[in-house]
């Protein structure tokens, strides 16, 4: 059986409306051990008849079989598949990749060993071959015209093919060089097919087996010059796309050799891929930015949480509405094993605003403010700047990090801080980098019980104060009208300082006269207290507290919460009277567990033994308003963002398009060599993937720089790594999308009509 036959094949090119025969009626078989000149005048047809024998141009009429199988049904992929396994190719115009070195072209043909120490061997030993052994690193666009036809000619050794194809392959080589270069080509011919196109058939007369005469785009005369050896005709294999194939290793053959060509393509182009790497970069950068900047688009996916949510916290109330008592919460601890528990928590859920007061002098002359929550007991480790708190009026800060230039970075740069109606000293500060969480104040379980007062007594408007004088020599007592009071931290428990200039006033007069006199003060607290009758209601409860003149100090004392017009008491009685109020109408307490697995379970058992109890990772549903507001919110962002996406991606595509025919010709050279268009669509992707590379690194040092540098951590909303893998897998969708459709265009032509001087002769 014949290796190639063509019956009665004809080519017809139709250009403009004209129709012009490219080879007509040609009936000619081949075989292995074949060395087989064609000659013609220049037009007659004869690189017609090599680009159809090899698959890259169609024929319109007739059939070309090989190893006895038809052609006439193959489609691109299928003429592919044959070049790769039937097909050496040495051009008339080199068609050599200028960017690849002369070892990378030549290895290009020998992705078939698997092994590189083999492969680059067998590439060195036909670079030796051809006489370019020196100019092995040398890229393509350096070599002269000779020394690229021998590179080509090299290349097409390397592959080993049945059928060695080649078009004028002396043309642009010296006579010396040229009797070396055909008499590798006969060398080879032995085991092979080889047909040449020459306009000089004396320089192949010696070696050529038959002789080929193309006239007019038939076969003017067909006769053999000289005997063939002997050699086996069949090829132990499948002529038909994949016969014979292990589909397992083939795709693993062609990832592999996918990868190799794709570093490859990505080195050869330093400058393109420099300019693909910063395109990426401004990509990645530009959705990293617009993320940061509409984070708050996701904030309508965050859990409403009915408390505050702390890890292992249960809160519980009875179900009748009665407050709870100490001694039932500390009972119900120790029943369910809880590691701590709070009778009145209402200060984990409230949390306050403290305001920075930055000293005197400071750069930035407005005082800085922090939504924070209040809390006690918890450790932030060991890395504090300053220490924990261990007094009443102290306080531990957990701030975001872009306010460490204000607060102190090692050491401490304020002494004080404004938390709602409080000053606090404080004494130590931990800084952390997720600007989305919320700080912390840190109190001592004193200070903390005594914020719990101060936020439940005397942030109630409707709550009045008022003092009586009552001079001990009979005369009428007088009541004097005051402000507030107010807590300080260095009172004695049964000292009190009154700052009303009334009361001073009066009491000068009393002092004129030589008249004692006693002072009681008066608290009247309005909260809603549980009535069995009727539920919730208003009531009163009023604080009775008499002082002597002994107990009024006349030097003002170093508090920490001032007002003008107010009574200032010790933060301990302040307590007393607090925890009083909240006795009777604080219905709710919190139990503490390890984890929250631990405080579902407590919450069921109390709930079995008749109590309502909420693990506080519970959470509800807002109301409609609320939702539509989130909602719209939401979606303006995200539409915002969306649109920041499209204009990135069109750009990057319009950037990226403009390389495609940077491309266009390697990758032709590429299909009409046989290498599989799937190796070349996966060196492709792995070009533009790796150009991704410096992005994603960029993207991420970016990101550390942002969040760990006070002055810029504030404007940028912090990311979580859900949110850079949604950025990388954007990018690399947005990049095999761009990748799909530049390689569409790239295959979207016949190999001949792609590649450089392709003319029909």
């Amino acid at each position: 059986m014949a290796l190639l036959t063509l019956k009665d094949v004809g080519k017809i090119y139709v250009s403009d409306g004209n129709v012009a025969v490219g080879i007509r009626g040609v009936n000619l078989s081949f075989d292995r051990g074949e060395f087989v000149a064609v000659t013609g005048k220049s037009g007659s047809g004869k690189s017609t008849l090599l680009n159809v024998i090899s698959g890259m141009d169609s024929y319109e009429e007739g059939e070309l079989c090989i190893e006895g199988q038809s052609t006439s049904h193959y489609l691109q992929p299928e003429w592919e598949e044959y070049r790769e396994k039937y097909i050496s190719f040495i051009f008339q115009d080199y068609n050599i990749i200028d960017s690849f070195t002369v070892l990378q072209n030549v290895e290009l043909a020998l992705m078939h060993i698997e092994d590189t120490r083999e492969r680059r061997a067998r590439a060195m030993e036909l670079i030796g071959r051809v006489g370019l052994s020196s100019h092995v690193r040398q890229k393509g666009s350096k070599l002269s015209g000779g020394q690229k036809q021998r590179t080509v000619i090299a290349r097409a050794l390397a592959k080993d093919s049945p059928i060695i194809l080649a078009d004028e392959p002396t043309g642009n080589l010296d006579s010396a060089t040229s009797k070396e270069i055909i008499a590798l080509l006969r060398e080879v011919s032995k085991d092979k097919l080889v047909i040449v196109v020459t306009h000089n058939f004396e320089e192949l007369s010696q070696v050529a087996t038959r002789h080929i005469r193309i006239f007019d785009g038939a076969v003017e005369s067909d006769h053999a010059v000289r005997s063939i050896e002997a050699t086996s005709s069949a090829s132990g294999s499948d002529p038909s796309p994949n016969g014979g194939k292990d589909l397992k290793k083939e795709l693993i053959r062609q990832v592999k050799n996918g990868l190799t060509l794709g570093k490859t393509i990505f080195t050869a182009k330093p400058k393109l891929s420099v300019f693909l790497c910063l395109l990426m970069i401004v990509g990645t950068l530009g959705i990293f930015m617009m993320t940061t900047f509409c984070g708050s688009a996701m904030d309508l996916f965050d859990p409403h949480y009915m408390f505050n949510h702390i890890d292992g916290r249960v809160v519980v109330t009875t179900q009748s509405g009665k407050a709870l008592t100490e001694d039932e919460v500390a009972r119900l601890a120790g029943e369910l094993g809880a590691t701590d528990y709070l009778r009145f928590d209402v200060l984990l859920d409230e949390g306050s605003t403290i305001r920075i007061v930055l000293p005197t002098g400071n750069k930035d002359e407005r005082d800085r403010s922090v939504r924070a929550a209040y809390t006690y007991g918890k450790s932030y480790g060991d890395r504090i700047v300053g220490r924990y708190p261990q007094a009443n009026d102290e306080v531990l800060l957990y701030l975001p990090i872009y306010l460490q230039p204000y607060v102190g970075k090692d050491t401490l740069l304020i002494d004080t801080v404004r938390a709602g109606s409080m000053d606090l000293r404080v004494v130590g500060v931990k800084y952390y980098y997720d600007n989305n969480k919320t700080a912390e104040c840190l109190f001592t379980e004193e200070g903390f019980r005594t914020a719990t007062a101060i936020y439940y007594l005397l942030n109630n408007s409707s709550n009045s104060l008022s003092l009586t004088l009552s001079p001990k020599n009979g005369m009428g007592s007088q009541r004097i009208e005051v402000g507030t009071v107010t807590p300080s931290f260095d009172m004695p428990a049964d000292k009190i300082y009154i700052d009303s200039s009334v009361f001073h006033a009066r009491v000068k007069e009393l002092e004129r006269r030589g008249t004692d006199y006693d002072v009681t003060l008066d608290f009247i607290a309005n909260y809603r207290k549980y009535n069995y009758q009727y539920g919730d209601d208003f009531t009163a409860m009023t604080f009775q507290r008499t002082f002597t003149k002994a107990d009024l100090t006349a030097q003002k004392p170093s508090y920490h919460a001032s007002t003008q017009d107010s009574v200032m008491i010790s933060d301990e009685l302040l307590r007393q009277m607090a925890e009083e109020v909240l006795s009777d109408s604080y219905k709710q307490a919190s139990l503490f567990f390890a984890n929250d697995k631990e405080a579902h379970k407590a919450a069921q058992r109390l709930q079995d033994a008749g109590y309502i109890a909420v693990p506080s990772d519970t959470t509800y549903e807002p109301d409609a308003f609320s939702v539509i507001l989130g909602l719209l919110g939401s979606l303006m962002m995200a539409f915002l963002w969306g649109l920041g996406i499209v204009f990135l991606a069109f750009f990057i595509n319009l950037c990226s398009a403009r390389t495609l025919g940077a491309f266009k010709g390697d990758m032709a050279i590429m299909r009409s060599m046989g290498i599989s268009v799937k190796v070349i669509r996966i060196a492709m992707y792995v070009r533009m993937l790796i150009s991704l590379i410096p992005a994603f690194i960029l993207a991420v040092l970016t990101a550390i720089l942002i969040f760990t540098t006070p002055k810029l951590n504030e404007y940028f909303v912090y990311l979580y790594a859900w949110q850079y893998a949604l950025i990388f897998i954007g990018m690399l969708a947005l990049t095999v999308r761009i990748t799909y459709k530049q390689i569409r265009k790239l295959f979207g032509e016949s190999v001949k009509k792609s590649l450089k001087g392709g003319a029909a002769e």
